[in-house]
């Protein structure tokens, strides 16, 4: 048997899907020689740099995302990539191990860091979407919970003879 869904319950269906697509995370800008094991980065490459990895790589990459899992001296990192971009623009999943990076194969690097105001943007979209589905269910409770169910005849009358 399926129950039509109350108000409630379809606001949270709605909210739901929201809160996967908003981020509280952002990329910021930094020195690649500072980067520290366990930071979380978006390397992108020269077309020079794209050439350097394509041995390691087995692809010409545009663009890396994954955690760094050590720096190696002031000349290379180790990561541990989650996606790629390749040149021609195709965006792959790394199914392969950790890739030693030269740094001069680095064009750009950012480091991924929470963003304190989208996070508290989306902590104040979560807590009025729970207050809207606790004053719906409290409401719908106080007005006798919207029954459609009508009373019956009562029970038969009988008539003595």
């Amino acid at each position: 048997m399926c129950l039509p869904l109350r108000r409630p319950a379809r606001l949270l269906l709605l909210v739901l899907p929201l809160s996967g697509t908003l981020g509280c995370y952002r990329y910021h800008a930094v020195v690649t020689t500072s980067v520290p094991a366990g930071a979380e980065v978006r390397l992108l490459f020269s077309e020079e740099g794209a050439r350097l990895l394509r041995d390691a790589a087995g692809l010409e990459l545009r663009q890396l995302d994954g955690r760094v899992v050590r720096p190696l001296a002031d000349t290379a990192m180790m990561v541990k990539p989650d996606l790629v971009i390749t040149r021609d623009g195709d965006e792959l999943s790394w199914k392969r191990g950790d890739l030693t990076i030269p740094l001069r194969a680095i064009d750009r690097s950012q480091e991924r860091r929470i963003d304190k105001r989208r996070s508290g943007g989306f902590a104040a979209a979560i807590a009025a979407a729970f207050s809207g589905v606790v004053y719906f269910a409290l409401k719908s409770i106080s007005s006798g919970g919207g029954s459609t169910v009508q009373p019956g005849p009562g029970a038969p009358e009988y008539s003595t003879p």
